[in-house]
């Protein structure tokens, strides 16, 4: 293809990609607030807690943790009077690693 590329191209396009997929990554988190909104909408009485650090006052949030335990699991659980605890978790990947668990 006789194409010549230096690496000051190389790297600027690198960083572009980099910040783009950051942003991305910025708006689905974003998006949490709405489904934890949703999660209490539709699931009257079930526990949702999300967790944000902050620098400063002023400073947007970065995700921290996101809990969820459904009112239907709660009362199964206090029926059944389970003596087992289950979780299940994964790794968040990305610029922004995190850990989620599952109750």
């Amino acid at each position: 293809m006789h194409v010549n590329v230096n690496m000051t191209r190389c790297r600027r396009a690198k960083k572009m990609v980099k910040d783009k997929l950051a942003g991305n990554f910025v708006e689905e988190f974003v998006v949490l607030w709405d489904y934890a909104n949703e999660l209490r909408l539709k699931n009257p009485g079930s526990t949702i807690k999300m967790a944000v650090n902050r620098v400063t006052y002023e400073s947007p949030p970065h995700f921290k943790r996101f809990y969820v335990c459904f009112e239907a699991l709660k009362r199964g659980w206090k029926e059944g009077c389970i003596l087992i605890l289950g979780l299940d978790g994964c790794l968040l990947k990305g610029p922004f690693k995190s850990e989620m668990f599952f109750c």
